[in-house]
């Protein structure tokens, strides 16, 4: 198993290789695929229901927001934020913040989540993983515009970060 594993990972990465020489834009969207899938070969965090869109935007943004350190759990793992009923796409620990990220690919989705961010605010706020730092709250997008439901929800909650994420390009939306 060990060695299929070795020989495939070689065999994307010379796809990827050959691919990233032809400088064309119409193949970009094909090499982000095929990292990915070499990030899954080699124990990557993807979950089998998880698009690649929300995957690589995910990646992308868990990359950035521990640029300076950090340790990230995925799924609120050992971060105890799923006994309130509350399960983010990843919790980056810092020494002076906690960042709840989310990733959404459709934006009907972020603004169910959105609510129940806040309904479930204060009890976030109250967790002892809090204790001593602030609380950040990011969302990641795949589109470059929100919908006015979005903007509107997110501003009742306020403290509400968007990115646009594509691709290695990151624009803050809100």
């Amino acid at each position: 198993m060990q060695g299929d594993v070795e020989r495939i990972r070689r065999e994307l990465e010379d796809i990827i290789e050959r691919l990233e020489s032809l400088n064309l834009e119409s193949v970009r969207k094909a090499i982000e695929e095929l990292k990915i899938a070499l990030k899954d070969l080699e124990g990557g965090m993807r979950r089998s229901s998880e698009g690649f869109d929300h995957y690589s935007a995910k990646l992308r943004l868990i990359e950035e927001l521990t640029r300076d350190g950090g340790s990230c759990y995925l799924e609120s793992e050992q971060t105890k934020l799923s006994k309130i009923g509350y399960r983010p796409d990843a919790v980056i620990v810092k020494d002076d913040e906690v960042v709840i990220l989310e990733v959404e690919t459709d934006q009907r989705r972020m603004v169910r989540k959105l609510r129940k961010i806040g309904k479930l605010k204060d009890t976030i706020l109250s967790s002892p993983l809090l204790t001593g730092r602030r609380l950040r709250i990011v969302f990641g997008v795949t589109e470059d515009r929100l919908r006015e439901d979005v903007v509107k929800e997110a501003k009742r909650i306020g403290e509400i970060e968007i990115y646009s994420v594509s691709g290695d390009r990151i624009l803050r939306l809100f």
